[in-house]
């Protein structure tokens, strides 16, 4: 029995073929990313485009504070994302607040917080809200430490 080496490498070629078209896509998008981001940026995108008119997203009012997790790669997200929403997704690989996010992409906080709770209804990253903390600082004992701190000063 013989095995045709041929078909073999030319398949080989194929696949290469394929991920460098791959590779390739991937360039092309991050490259649009930014030229969309520096649109924005100059002002030739209003705002209200990005959001598509709204002004507040699904989770609420996000704080600045609040750190945003991507749950997911940029390679993961569907061919028609948008740019946005990719570089959310890439800054977000390790925790970034919302003021983080707003500053690198030079887009307002309004904005972000509504294209974060996008994000996060589909289930692309996690926002962790502080509300759940605010319990925390109704402890007496912790605010007569800091009441304790304060007069040390």
């Amino acid at each position: 029995m013989t095995i045709d080496d041929g078909n073999h490498s030319e398949e080989r070629g194929h696949a290469q073929d394929a991920r460098a078209q791959q590779d390739a896509r991937a360039q092309q998008d991050a490259q649009d990313a930014e030229d969309a981001l520096n649109l924005v940026r100059r002002g030739v995108v209003r705002p209200y485009v990005l959001t598509r008119g709204r002004t507040t997203s699904s989770l609420g009012t996000i704080e600045l504070h609040a750190p945003v997790l991507a749950l997911i790669t940029t390679d993961q997200l569907a061919p028609n994302a948008t740019p946005e929403d990719r570089r959310i997704v890439e800054l977000c690989q390790t925790p970034t607040s919302v003021a983080e996010l707003s500053a690198r992409l030079r887009t307002p906080v309004g904005v972000v917080r509504v294209l974060i709770g996008d994000l996060a209804d589909a289930q692309m990253v996690q926002v962790r809200q502080t509300g759940d903390e605010r319990d925390e600082h109704r402890d007496v004992r912790l605010l007569e430490r800091l009441l304790d701190g304060i007069r040390a000063l």
